[in-house]
């Protein structure tokens, strides 16, 4: 009897021990849980945490806001058919992206409902075990909207001419190279202003430079959205007109924009009528910037050579 007191004791005593155990392990583990999310909403970090063999998704409160999904999803591999939102389907995307290239830095993109687009830079990483087997894959995003808006800001200044307005020549040179691979017809426009010297001469650099902005406005008064306009440096202007319908609409452009000029530009307390010389050539399927910018050019010296304030059409 008293050995069987002994040996229920030991056992209460064990279970004490180790319930203590599990308690303190409990308390260690849910300490570090609350200070890994408390430093990564501090960080403004959104954290994630799938389980392939439960196929749970786990997220940290701020990232559930942000996706607009609950914190627990289960079954994760079938919850694009149970959300109950477009946008939280598109949640439900972004986290399976996300997960598509671990140990890889990737930038995405959500645009919400009030059509305000973020974009997050997101990491993730896969925990196997000792036979290789995923058990874990725990990954975190962070909001990047301000540095990639930034960066696109900076890109364009780059890529713009400041005083017109349109692009530089290295943008357009890079935009056209881009354009031909679509092999469809097209038409390159080189515009030139005539006896611009003897306008900064006569006026100064400041009529001068309002000749070039009022060059702009007229040309995108005529031309589609969808056109190429950039300033080739000086006085020298171009126009990329893609998917041209025919010879004849290039050459018709090229004459509204001629006539339109000298009734619209003048400068000087006379008044002096600004004219242009304009070349023009049609894209062949061989063609790249260098020989594109070729015939136009030579074609904008033909107009030069004939007198000026004309349009010459390069002869296929």
């Amino acid at each position: 009897m008293k050995l069987s007191t002994e040996i229920a004791l030991s056992l209460v005593l064990i279970i004490l021990v180790l319930t203590f155990l599990l308690y303190r392990e409990h308390q260690r583990r849910t300490e570090q849980h609350d200070y890994f999310h408390w430093l990564c909403e501090t960080a403004g970090l959104y954290v994630f945490d799938y389980d392939p063999v439960h196929d749970t998704m786990r997220l940290s409160a701020t990232c559930a806001t942000a996706l607009q999904l609950p914190e627990k999803i289960h079954p994760f591999s079938r919850a694009a058919s149970q959300v109950s939102t477009p946008f939280a389907q598109v949640g439900i995307r972004f986290l399976k992206q996300a997960m598509q290239n671990p140990d890889k830095t990737a930038n995405l993109c959500l645009t919400y409902d009030n059509a305000h687009t973020c974009f997050y830079r997101v990491t993730a990483h896969n925990f196997a075990g000792r036979k290789q087997a995923v058990h874990h894959t725990i990954g975190f995003f962070y909001d990047v909207t301000a540095e990639m808006l930034r960066e696109k800001h900076l890109e364009r200044k780059a890529a713009i001419d400041h005083l017109t307005g349109v692009y530089n020549r290295g943008a357009v040179h890079e935009l056209i190279r881009l354009a031909l691979k679509d092999k469809t017809p097209s038409a390159f426009i080189m515009l030139d202003i005539d006896y611009f010297k003897s306008i900064n001469d006569t006026a100064g650099h400041q009529a001068g430079d309002e000749v070039l902005r009022s060059i702009v406005r007229v040309i995108r008064e005529h031309i589609r959205h969808t056109d190429i306009v950039g300033r080739m440096g000086g006085d020298e202007f171009c126009i990329y007109l893609p998917n041209v319908p025919s010879r004849e609409y290039a050459q018709q452009l090229c004459e509204r924009i001629r006539s339109t000029i000298p009734s619209e530009i003048t400068y000087g307390n006379q008044q002096h009528p600004v004219t242009t010389s304009i070349g023009c050539t049609l894209s062949r399927p061989t063609d790249n910037f260098t020989s594109l910018y070729s015939r136009a050019d030579n074609a904008l010296y033909q107009s030069k050579r004939q007198g000026r304030n004309k349009v010459t059409i390069d002869n296929l």
